[in-house]
């Protein structure tokens, strides 16, 4: 994809959209050229606007220790001064948000999105440090209820001895709640609709 220049990643992730939710057995089409949004759904009879987002592939955020791969999509539009703002809620119902490079499509209803929005790649899964820590976590544990001291489960399991008391501590390291801690492929299109759905029940 690098002879693919920024606009025709953007035309190509379009397209991409338009036809997975027609394969989807949905009504679909491209909007016009100019509008805020890019395609159309009918939705159980409500007309939806989609607006698309693509990345060329996932990017390594540089860490202290480690970089972490992720996807980064800046879902607001540019405002002044450089400042992204969101979306007003008549312009957009929701998002599609595209890996070119896997084809792979993610949907966000507009209320569940912010500006910059980071995502977890699907095949690094189990590699993140959390994920790391939540197993180390369990292999201590079940040490320590065998009865091993530390110092015995340092000597096992190669860890620093600060490690091992973390790992040791009755607290979870799971990281929940933000954007960098989810993955991808959790966003699919059924569990979008069915937010939407219940939002079009309040309104």
């Amino acid at each position: 994809m690098k002879h693919l220049n920024d606009l025709q990643i953007g035309v190509a992730g379009e397209y991409l959209v338009c036809a997975d939710l027609i394969l989807k057995g949905n009504i679909s089409f491209l909007s016009e050229q100019g509008l805020p949004y890019d395609a159309i759904l009918d939705y159980n009879g409500n007309i939806l606007k989609v607006q698309v987002k693509t990345t060329r592939g996932y990017k390594n955020i540089p860490q202290r220790k480690k970089d972490i791969p992720a996807y980064i999509f800046h879902i607001g539009t540019n405002g002044k001064n450089n400042c992204r703002k969101k979306y007003n809620k008549k312009e957009v119902d929701i998002f599609a948000l595209v890996d070119l490079d896997t084809r792979n499509i993610a949907y966000l209803p507009f209320f569940d999105t912010k500006t910059t929005m980071n995502f977890r790649v699907p095949k690094f899964r189990g590699e993140y440090h959390d994920e790391q820590g939540v197993k180390l976590k369990k292999i201590v544990s079940d040490l320590k209820s065998k009865g091993k001291t530390i110092d015995e489960i340092v000597s096992i399991t190669g860890l620093k001895k600060s490690n091992v008391y973390k790992y040791s501590a009755n607290v979870s390291i799971e990281q929940k709640g933000t954007n960098s801690g989810v993955y991808f492929d959790e966003f699919t299109l059924d569990k979008c609709l069915k937010k939407i759905g219940l939002w079009f029940t309040k309104i």
